[in-house]
């Protein structure tokens, strides 16, 4: 089975198959707004001409390297607060996303590919009040048609079997509980987890205990969008999209250069603002939710800072505002921006190929967030496990693929009419 996992982080979205992991910005570019006359061209830099069938009068560049076309002021920004996933903006990106990760699978160019996709949400877009999954079931499930660069991939998710959406933070508590070889790790797998996810739109705090997530949590919208707005209304700046490309692109000794065009000249060192808006985010914004949080620090074995944001935090502010005990617990991730991404995709793999305790324990765990999405109190329900044969486990698999082989043969000719309509 193919596993995609998608992060649709409000500032960058995060992707991971076998094949390869990526990190793009949540923002887009009209392709009919970017200059292509002359020696110009609108692919280039690893950025890619997107298109699908439900927008066709409309092409989109996006890509790891928008800055080049010099255009920050006609980003199309799929940050927001509330309804993220109702606005097509965001709805694109999605596409986007399928897209550039089976573009790595040739096959996706001849015939439907059919994926096991795992989404992550806030925990506070999965109470009974929210519709977010509803919305997300919709928009995954089925088939995708994604024209890159003038070629058509098709991506097929068959049923809600080939879709598993799970807490945000989940993503880096399963990226610690198992290794690379799916091997348990029992430090973090059986402990008692705090999560701070930093992320551009939002902090995220929760819980684990032995994978179980808690079905409460925190979500401030203080993200390291906040301190993107504080250093450009410091250096009088209204291109948020080049001060986040310079966040990410320090030199080697740490310093900030704010280039807003290719004249050399116009470049400031700014190193000085942005190390002070560093850590005024840290100690007043960051600190704060620490302790508040997690008030008896002694019932956590320890609390995993982790997001995109996580590795701007300046530590020696955090440890002196939070004191030494505190700051001990805490637990920083290399690579923290994908940590995420990579427990989605750990999560389901184990969820796809059942073959041993460990992975039908996170089995459980995910369909138990799933199934009580509209009712908590399952959280709390805990029943007693009957662990099937791997040879059922076998055949259960073998029926879904002979199942989802049947409706790939049965929507090819559907596939193909919907792609030479589209093409004319």
């Amino acid at each position: 089975m193919n596993i995609f996992a998608i992060d649709l982080g409000n500032k960058r979205i995060k992707m991971k198959s076998e094949k390869g992991e990526y990190s793009y910005p949540s923002s887009y570019l009209n392709a009919e707004q970017v200059a292509t006359g002359g020696l110009g061209s609108e692919s280039v830099e690893q950025n890619f001409v997107f298109k699908i069938p439900q927008d066709a009068k409309n092409s989109f560049i996006w890509g790891p390297n928008l800055e080049v076309y010099n255009l920050p002021e006609r980003m199309i920004d799929t940050y927001a607060r509330s309804g993220r996933m109702k606005q097509k903006k965001a709805i694109r990106i999605l596409e986007f996303a399928l897209g550039r990760l089976a573009m790595d699978y040739p096959e996706a160019y001849e015939s439907p590919l059919v994926v096991h996709l795992t989404l992550g949400l806030s925990i506070t877009d999965m109470h009974e009040e929210s519709d977010t999954i509803d919305v997300l079931k919709k928009l995954a499930i089925g088939q995708h048609q994604i024209f890159i660069d003038g070629r058509v991939l098709t991506i097929i998710i068959p049923t809600e079997e080939f879709l598993s959406i799970i807490p945000q933070y989940m993503g880096t508590v399963l990226n610690l509980a198992f290794d690379e070889e799916y091997q348990r790790n029992q430090r973090f797998s059986d402990g008692k987890i705090g999560v701070i996810d930093i992320g551009g739109g939002t902090i995220l705090i929760n819980r684990s205990v032995g994978l179980n997530p808690s079905p409460n949590g925190d979500e401030r919208f203080e993200g390291i969008q906040n301190l993107i707005k504080e250093i450009g209304r410091r250096i009088n700046s209204t291109k948020p999209f080049l001060i986040e490309q310079m966040l990410r692109s320090a030199d080697d000794k740490g310093n900030y250069n704010y280039r807003p065009n290719s004249n050399r000249q116009d470049s400031r060192d700014i190193t000085s603002v942005v190390r002070g808006e560093i850590e005024r985010y840290t100690r007043f914004t960051v600190a704060p939710l620490v302790t508040e949080n997690f008030p008896d620090i002694e019932e956590i074995d320890f609390i995993v800072v982790t997001g995109g944001g996580a590795s701007l935090l300046a530590k020696e502010a955090l440890k002196d505002e939070i004191g030494e005990e505190y700051f001990e617990r805490l637990f920083f991730l290399n690579e923290s921006e994908f940590a995420n991404v990579r427990g989605f995709y750990k999560g389901g793999y184990l969820k796809w190929y059942i073959s041993n305790d460990d992975s039908l324990q996170i089995k459980n765990s995910l369909e138990k967030v799933q199934t009580s999405l509209t009712n908590f109190e399952a959280f709390q329900d805990e029943k007693e496990l009957v662990i099937p044969s791997n040879e059922t486990i076998n055949t259960l698999r073998s029926q879904e693929v002979l199942e989802a082989q049947k409706k790939l043969q049965a929507l090819e000719s559907e596939i193909e009419g919907i792609k030479l309509e589209f093409e004319d």
